[in-house]
């Protein structure tokens, strides 16, 4: 294995049993962004994989993820909120608050923080073949990946503040009178939403090229076909919605002496939801790595990842019913019109077993930064193997 390690020959050999999948250019989503807090990809997915040589030959690959997160961030990176306004006719139509409505003309402002549980649990089986035939010096092959998803999604609001509306005669809010309106305020708020099911199918040719005898190159022009379960009224569902990604990426790695490291860049575009009308934006994900073998066959290093949208999302209610917008309201995206982030990283353990006879893979990713979606970890364990 040291051989593996410090000679080129050696490496392309040993790439017969050594399992790299650039299959893994492009993977479901498990983690929380976009549409109610989803995006066709999967964070973190790319691993010891991106750094290891491919050879032509088929690969089988499965990904577990847990994925879990308590705080949801708004725009400024802070707690989300959720604020509005109850109008003085809704004080006056409450036998509770009629008596306090002549004092409110401007109604009653309130503002409570969103407090989210957010459990995903995913398995993300791949097959991938890579030729002999080549392209422009790369060979050429596919892969194509169906997730099987199990997701949860629970939002509670904390004791709201009331302040009076413009306009409002009274210096502010009784305590009595907030008392009575909290759980109505925190009633709106709560939502509990959970599914589980296949996702969608994603599919993709592979275009491979070695760079001498320490770097490569591989890119993946995938279609993310909305194949999954999706119920529009939901929050928490197997698939995204009935529209499509195209997700070109593009992966480099270099593989030496002492730390291999590698990197993927992968861009998302999404057609408009025919459910919803929403149209979730552009977005840039980066995974990355560094890994380093410290016996002949156990690697360790970080890994980690970077979400950018670059585009915000938008909905478009033209041509559904006022009852259909109404149903839809409920569950809109807490977030819509803005655009999120997240970064991540975190320690991975590899073991390359016998050689090469497959690679089993750990590791832990913790979240910060997130701006308009939540912001938890993921522990994922991977095994990838020749076939």
């Amino acid at each position: 294995m040291n051989n593996f390690r410090r000679d080129a020959s050696s490496a392309c050999a040993l790439t017969l049993k050594t399992v790299a999948l650039a299959a893994a250019l492009s993977a479901s989503s498990v983690a929380l962004a976009a549409e109610n807090g989803n995006q066709r990809y999967s964070p973190g997915v790319g691993g010891s994989d991106m750094t290891s040589p491919l050879v032509p030959g088929w690969y089988g690959q499965v990904a577990m993820v847990a994925y879990h997160a308590n705080k949801i961030k708004g725009n400024d990176g802070k707690q989300l909120t959720r604020s509005g306004n109850i109008t003085q006719a809704q004080l006056a139509a409450n036998p509770a608050t009629s008596a306090a409505a002549p004092g409110f003309a401007g109604g009653i402002n309130y503002n409570s923080k969103i407090g989210i549980k957010a459990d995903t649990y995913a398995i993300l089986p791949r097959i991938t073949y890579l030729s002999n035939e080549q392209v422009l010096g790369g060979n050429v092959g596919f892969t194509a990946m169906l997730p099987l998803v199990r997701r949860k999604i629970q939002l509670a609001g904390e004791t709201p503040s009331f302040t009076p509306g413009a306009g409002s005669a009274a210096p502010a809010v009784p305590g009595s009178l907030a008392a009575g309106l909290s759980p109505t305020i925190l009633g709106r708020i709560a939502n509990e939403s959970a599914t589980y099911g296949i996702g969608d199918l994603e599919v993709s040719p592979i275009w491979h090229m070695e760079i001498g005898d320490h770097q490569h190159v591989s890119i993946a022009p995938t279609i993310v076909l909305p194949t999954g379960d999706y119920d529009a009224t939901r929050r928490a569902n197997s698939g995204f919605g009935n529209f499509f990604t195209f997700r070109p990426s593009v992966q480099y790695a270099f593989v030496g002496d002492g730390w291999d490291v590698g990197g993927r860049l992968v861009l998302s575009f999404n057609t408009r939801n025919k459910e919803n009308g929403y149209r979730t934006g552009n977005i840039l994900n980066i995974d990355y790595q560094a890994m380093k073998f410290v016996s002949e066959d156990i690697r360790v290093g970080l890994q980690g990842y970077v979400v950018e949208q670059f585009s915000k999302d938008d909905q478009d209610l033209t041509g559904f019913s006022s009852a259909q917008q109404t149903a839809l309201a409920t569950t809109a995206d807490l977030s819509t019109g803005n655009k999120m982030r997240v970064y991540a990283a975190g320690p991975a353990v590899a073991w390359l077993a016998n050689g090469g006879e497959f690679l089993l893979e750990g590791k832990f990713l913790k979240e910060f930064g997130a701006k308009n979606r939540t912001e938890g970890q993921a522990f994922w364990l991977t095994l990838s193997k020749p076939l």
